[in-house]
């Protein structure tokens, strides 16, 4: 029996990151369970015990949700059998990460105070809430690599507007909650992982750069392999991730 699938996604972000290149890859994840996430990693390993009391474990974390994945795992010990990590999000101060991501506005933000942060969210809110779909063409303007489709594709930009109106509207304490989290150093909660982990990284990515994985690599216990792919950016790697799974 293969071991439970549970799947971190990224931040902003929802269910249909799965969904968003096309009905055959959604099919490899059918086994994946979407964790709801609560910003309180320890409780969300206490949800996640009672929901499966009983099998293996496999953790997925997709961007940031590798924090997720790597915070909760200390509280799961031996039940679980690996995580897998893919385009994942280290802490920040592991290194001179932050120009080179995408993201880098709603991190200084973070880092700058609630207030600051709660006024740019209440701002994204507003437009996720009015113009979603907008809101994520104009976030993959600039994609690179093998992301530049995924920009022209119909599908993905509305599985993308759905995870923006997840994370802005429908659970936005969970998302300041967590943000603020990945902003703090949890550099040293990395020593308490010693669980397998396997690490899937672009060669193009702009949001989680490569020097990212190859860092977080060096520094928990197991030394993971990092699977470089090349061309793939962000949501390009998880494709391929995706696509690489057995059917369900």
């Amino acid at each position: 029996m293969r071991p439970h699938a549970l799947y971190f996604h990224g931040l902003p972000g929802s269910a249909a990151e799965l969904a968003g290149f096309g009905p055959k890859i959604a099919a490899r994840a059918g086994h994946f369970h979407v964790v709801a996430r609560a910003g309180d990693f320890g409780r969300l390993a206490g949800q996640i015990t009672a929901q499966f009391p009983d099998g293996r474990l496999r953790l997925v974390g997709f961007s940031l949700g590798a924090q997720a994945a790597l915070r909760v795992a200390p509280h799961l010990g031996a039940r679980l059998e690996r995580i897998d990590l893919v385009s994942p999000a280290a802490p920040l101060q592991l290194g001179d990460f932050l120009a080179g991501m995408a993201g880098a506005p709603v991190f200084r933000a973070a880092l700058a105070g609630r207030i600051p942060f709660a006024a740019l969210t209440f701002v994204q809110a507003q437009m996720a809430r009015l113009a979603a779909e907008r809101m994520a063409a104009a976030l993959m303007a600039k994609a690179r690599g093998s992301d530049r489709p995924l920009a022209a594709d119909p599908q993905f930009i509305a599985a993308l507007a759905q995870s923006l109106r997840t994370s802005l509207l429908d659970s936005r304490a969970a998302y300041l909650a967590e943000i603020r989290a990945y902003v703090a150093d949890w550099s040293g909660e990395l020593a308490k992982v010693h669980q397998p982990v396997a690490i899937w990284q672009g060669t193009e990515d702009d949001w989680t750069p490569p020097a990212m994985a190859q860092t977080l690599a060096a520094v928990l216990p197991g030394r993971p392999e990092v699977t470089m792919l090349p061309g793939l950016s962000h949501f390009s790697t998880l494709r391929a991730y995706l696509e690489a799974q057995p059917p369900a």
